[in-house]
């Protein structure tokens, strides 16, 4: 069993979170190339539109994800950027994804310092529940955080061309009309699988998950049976 496996068990790590707007599932659930990352969309300009025009972290051949919980601070910063879609939803996606060779790490939002703090391996996972850590300021872990969760909320891993479909575990939505909504809009489209978990998560959709991660406590998390 390689380090970051092994350390992904240690720390009952059990997801990779990626932010996406709800107008790109369909495309993305209907393709078992799944999340793709801005490089490769070259010919698919015209139906999904990037989240991050500006990769000032300079890997725009990795798709962005985040341990277990999501960049909800990011999602603060671009969610109105848009004036027409405005929802947008969590992929979780298998954790294994950060023992791919391939995989890169950042302690910190790896978009700081033009992304020099990126790194690779163990080295590199390890690094971003290291106590403490430096992010906008110095981070430190409580005594009670949850293991599963970076130092810094920030933190990023980044997984190169794509997730596929198959990595995808489920989906997470702030409320039970837009699950309700995105379920049914998706049922019309026969590529789409039917066996996807929807999750009601409205602690992940704002930055209020981080404190409550921190004295030690679970964000809420409802699955979606349907109706």
């Amino acid at each position: 069993m390689s380090e970051i496996i092994d350390g992904i068990h240690q720390r009952g790590i059990t997801r990779l979170c990626h932010f996406t707007k709800s107008n790109n599932l369909a495309h993305i659930l209907r393709n078992e190339s799944g999340i793709v990352a801005n490089t490769f969309l070259d010919d698919q300009k015209e139906i999904l539109k990037r989240n991050d025009e500006n990769r000032y972290d300079g890997k725009e051949d990795y798709v962005c994800c985040s341990v277990q919980y999501p960049n909800s601070w990011y999602l603060r910063k671009i969610k109105d950027v848009d004036p027409i879609f405005k929802e947008w939803v969590i992929l979780f996606t298998n954790p294994v994804l950060m023992n791919q060779t391939s995989t890169l790490f950042c302690h910190r939002n790896a978009a700081a310092g033009r992304g020099i703090y990126i790194k690779n391996g163990e080295e590199g996972f390890s690094g971003m529940f290291r106590n403490p850590v430096q992010g906008q300021r110095l981070m430190y872990r409580t005594n009670s955080m949850l293991s599963c969760c970076p130092t810094d909320d920030q933190a990023e891993v980044l997984i190169y061309k794509n997730i596929s479909r198959s990595s995808i575990m489920a989906i997470a939505v702030p409320t039970l009309e837009q699950a309700r909504k995105e379920k049914a809009r998706l049922s019309f489209i026969p590529e789409v699988p039917r066996n996807i978990n929807w999750i009601i998560a409205p602690n992940l959709f704002d930055v209020s998950w981080s404190s409550i991660v921190r004295r030690g406590d679970i964000p809420g998390e409802i699955l979606y049976q349907g109706e």
